[in-house]
């Protein structure tokens, strides 16, 4: 027996100094807690909606002309050159994986700042079912920008000394662009790129060099963030496309409407008990870690950036579960200061994974089983009743379009910019409802009901009397990670 226990604790020890090996076991367990949906274009609505707009642009179609969406357009760009190479469901899957084992990657290194190498390694691994949890086990943009925000704190807590000098090296400004990559994903990550900024120029400032030498460190690591989203705006106003950006990153964001203060109220509760457990435990290892003399600026730089995260999720006007995706890489890393501060861990492991995992859409297994089987059979039915390919989906499954080989007639081909009441996308809405039905669509897929309150009463009745004109109406049901959705093919609506 202590044999066996010696070779458990070499196992241990090998994985905690191999670099290799660490990510070679977080990516392990990305795929073993993410493959049960691969292959699913179903999955989730925001996820399907990226995919199909990459591939539009792999075939030429421009961001925010040719097709929208508010999101940035790296975001976009991403899926585009996936696209390049496979256009797959299970291609983005794959590359969401790898990033998010990259993220918890990259949390098992800040965390080795705070707590012992095993708790750092659980710590990624907490990272990995809290993303499963608040509905980033697909393709969602936090997979991707939170693998960024991530690599910027931890070539900035690698450079705390360098800073106290007065110095910046190469990799301090990578850092800084790499925030800049992750802002022109989510503009939203734009506030906690400020507060990295901020920590960069106060400890610039505090030592003692002389305020031009500081100023021009400053300009440059702000040019660097600020890189991505200037080469974008650049092309857009080169391509006479620069309003059409704006709107679609800035103006469209405070035009449309949000929910009411009672159901934002509501969501707010809702979104701080999901949030409970992970906050318990990254307070108490926060608190544990501060007290055992950890190095307590890095400790302090993880908190204000969860204190950040935090902070700009409740404060927005609409609040969805991905929203949380955001304040997952602070709160997992100061859970690693908890597992090696305060015994026994196995009760935090259970409830931050095991509980996490439980709840998440991917490990809802009767929905998995069913899901590519009840997917395929709309698949095959919408393909032979759309032979011109004329076709409008009016609900969730916007990759429909690439699945039978359509083309969105309208930049707006995500339906919910057109039916839910509050939107506003700087298009007319109607106007582009009018010129949809005109092409005359065989088919419509119809979502029952469709998932929106207020609807915009004036499309929604276009779409219902169009409808009604068609000769055929068929129910399928599909699902995503929320269970099963109905939805109505309507086909032989135009000769």
């Amino acid at each position: 027996m202590p044999e066996a226990g010696a070779g458990a604790e070499a196992g241990a020890n090998a994985i905690t100094r191999r670099r290799l090996v660490q990510f070679a076991c977080l990516l392990a367990f990305a795929v073993l807690i993410r493959c049960p949906a691969w292959g699913e274009w179903n999955f989730g609505i925001d996820d399907q909606f990226y995919a199909l707009v990459g591939e539009r642009l792999a075939k030429g179609d421009l961001l925010y002309v040719d097709i929208w969406d508010r999101k940035g357009p790296l975001l976009y760009l991403i899926f585009a050159l996936i696209a390049l190479v496979s256009p797959s469901m299970l291609a983005y899957q794959i590359v969401a994986t790898v990033s998010a084992a990259l993220g918890a990657y990259g949390i098992n290194r800040i965390a080795r700042t705070i707590a012992t190498p095993a708790s750092a390694m659980l710590s990624g691994l907490v990272y990995l079912a809290l993303l499963s949890r608040f509905e980033g086990d697909n393709l969602e943009a936090g997979v991707f920008f939170n693998t960024l925000t991530i690599a910027t704190v931890w070539l900035l807590i690698a450079r705390l000394d360098l800073l106290r000098q007065g110095r910046i090296d190469a990799g301090l400004v990578l850092g800084f662009f790499c925030a800049g990559l992750a802002i022109a994903i989510k503009q939203t990550v734009a506030l906690e790129g400020a507060l990295f900024g901020l920590i960069a120029s106060v400890l610039l400032a505090r030592s003692g060099r002389a305020w031009p030498h500081i100023a021009w460190r400053i300009g440059v690591l702000a040019l660097a963030g600020a890189t991505p989203m200037l080469v974008t705006s650049v092309f857009y106003w080169a391509e006479g496309h620069f309003p059409a950006l704006w709107n679609a990153m800035v103006t469209s964001n405070f035009a449309r409407g949000y929910a009411d203060p009672a159901i934002r109220v509501k969501r707010i509760f809702i979104m701080a008990g999901m949030l409970g457990i992970p906050l318990v435990f990254a307070a108490l290892g926060g608190h544990a870690a501060w007290r055992a003399m950890a190095p307590r600026l890095v400790v302090a730089i993880i908190v204000c950036w969860g204190a950040a995260a935090l902070a700009l999720i409740f404060s927005f006007p609409n609040i969805y579960v991905h929203y949380a995706q955001s304040a997952l890489p602070p709160l997992a890393i100061l859970c690693a200061a908890y597992f090696t501060h305060r015994r026994p861990a196995w009760p935090a492991l259970a409830a931050l994974i095991g509980l996490s995992l439980v709840l998440s859409g991917t490990f809802h297994r009767g929905d998995r089983w069913r899901a590519r089987p009840a997917a395929q059979a709309l698949v095959e039915y919408v393909r032979t009743v759309t032979p011109a390919r004329r076709l409008l989906v009016w609900g969730a499954p916007s990759y429909l379009y690439a699945k039978v080989g359509a083309v969105p007639v309208s930049p707006l081909a995500f339906a919910p910019h057109l039916y839910e009441g509050r939107e506003w996308t700087g298009l007319d809405e109607q106007r582009e409802m009018r010129r949809i039905l005109a092409a005359r669509p065989e088919t419509v897929v119809a979502q029952t009901p469709l998932p929106s309150a207020p609807l915009n009463a004036s499309t929604v009745a276009m779409v219902d009397t169009y409808t009604r004109a068609c000769a055929h109406a068929r129910r399928f049901t599909i699902y995503d990670h929320n269970g099963e959705q109905v939805h109505t093919v309507f086909s032989g609506c135009a000769p």
